[in-house]
C-alpha cells in the first residue's frame, strides 16, 4: 500500500475561518474545549492523500494522551484514479465530550485497517468559557 497522507490538519472550526480557511504549513492544528470536562467546538478533520492509485478505505479515530479511543469515524471508501491524483477529504466534527485539555491528544489514520498515519492535536480549553461562568 503505498497511499500517503499528503498533509493533515485539525481544527477548531471557528479558527480555521478566522486564519484564513486555507490549509498552509503554519497552519496549527487545535481543538477548543468549553471547560473542563466539556463539550469540543466543532472542528474539521483536513486531509489529503497522494501516491498511489487505485481503492483504499479509509478510517480515523481520535485517541486521549492515555490511549483510550473517544472519536471514531465512518469508514470512506476512496479511489485515486492515477499516481498524480490529490484527494482531498474534509470532515466535521461537533458535540465531542472531552474530559480535559491537554497536548497529546492524536489522529490516526488507517488505510484498509493498516495504521498509516497519526497526528499529536493539543486540546486547549477556552478560558473565556470558564470568565464567562
Amino acid at each position: 500500500m503505498g497511499a500517503r497522507l499528503q498533509y493533515a490538519k485539525v481544527i477548531d472550526r471557528q479558527l480555521y475561518y478566522e486564519r484564513g480557511a486555507r490549509i498552509h504549513p503554519g497552519l496549527d492544528s487545535e481543538i477548543v474545549l468549553n471547560g473542563e470536562p466539556g463539550v469540543a467546538g466543532a472542528f474539521l478533520v483536513l486531509r489529503a492523500w497522494t501516491e498511489d492509485h487505485g481503492t483504499f478505505t479509509e478510517q480515523w479515530h481520535i485517541e486521549t494522551p492515555g490511549g483510550s479511543r473517544v472519536y471514531q469515524s465512518t469508514p470512506r471508501e476512496l479511489h485515486l484514479a492515477t499516481t498524480s491524483h490529490v484527494e482531498h477529504l474534509e470532515d466535521e466534527v461537533a458535540d465531542l465530550k472531552l474530559d480535559y485539555a491537554a497536548d497529546g491528544y492524536r489522529v490516526v489514520f488507517k488505510l484498509d485497517e493498516h495504521v498509516v498515519a497519526a497526528v499529536d492535536v493539543p486540546v486547549n480549553a477556552d478560558h473565556l468559557a470558564d470568565d464567562a461562568g
